[in-house]
């Protein structure tokens, strides 16, 4: 696999963000206007741009090639024991690592980027949940289910780990890192948990990396997102 130029790199990484982030505030005003949380433009966002973007890149970079995953060279075999040990490890490593790091996101959030829009700090507003209608949370919940817990960690996975890093070679054995550090940079909708998406993220980045296994990867991105995703529905629906 020949090395991208950096300047592709950083591009192709940061570019479905900063698209997706535009998206967000463009429609954030007009979905509260319909009585819809604003964790729904960001939804939106996802949905429109960094899914069909991702997935774009994946399937026309393999254009020509067999398999609509030709792009993706990290699908190497990895028995089933240790796939279920390293997958099992990573996600109690990643809740630590976001766990433990995200203490400081507030402070860092308040600091920093206290002057953003509040729909913006806090576009699922848990403390207001009677701001919204019953059927808006439904709606709006269904879809944090289906993007955030499914759709948008595997897309994001094929993308970020299948496709760009093992086109990371000239960064050598800091490729996986400086991949994560880019992917949390890419995150512009939420910039103050850039350190805890590094801990949470660089661990299984480099599982990857070492086992050319995209799988995993997904698994233990579905994974960490299922169990917060989880916790705030169980929450908001136990309000309604």
């Amino acid at each position: 696999m020949f090395p991208m130029p950096i300047w592709r790199l950083v591009l192709l990484h940061l570019l479905p963000g900063a698209l997706a982030t535009l998206v967000f505030i463009f429609l954030a005003d007009s979905v509260q206007a319909a009585g819809y949380p604003p964790l729904a433009a960001l939804l939106i966002a996802i949905a429109v741009v960094i899914i069909p973007f991702e997935l774009g890149v994946v399937y026309f970079a393999g254009r020509g090639e067999p398999g609509l995953l030709s792009a993706v060279p990290y699908r190497e075999r990895v028995p089933l024991r240790d796939w279920l040990l390293l997958v099992g490890a990573l996600v109690v490593v990643g809740i630590l690592g976001f766990g433990l790091i995200g203490i400081i996101e507030p402070p860092i959030r308040d600091a920093l980027f206290g002057w953003l829009p509040s729909w913006m700090l806090n576009p699922l507003p848990t403390d207001a949940i009677g701001a919204y209608s019953s059927s808006a949370w439904t709606t709006t919940l269904g879809a944090y289910l289906v993007l955030n817990v499914f759709a948008g960690p595997i897309t994001e996975e094929l993308y970020f780990r299948g496709y760009l890093l093992p086109r990371m070679g000239q960064f050598g054995r800091w490729a996986p890192l400086v991949n994560t550090v880019l992917f949390s940079l890419y995150h512009f909708w939420s910039p103050w948990q850039f350190l805890s998406r590094i801990a949470g993220v660089a661990p299984f980045a480099y599982v990857v990396w070492w086992k050319r296994n995209v799988y995993l990867g997904m698994a233990v991105h579905v994974l960490l997102n299922g169990i917060g995703t989880l916790a705030v529905v169980v929450y908001v629906m136990n309000q309604l």
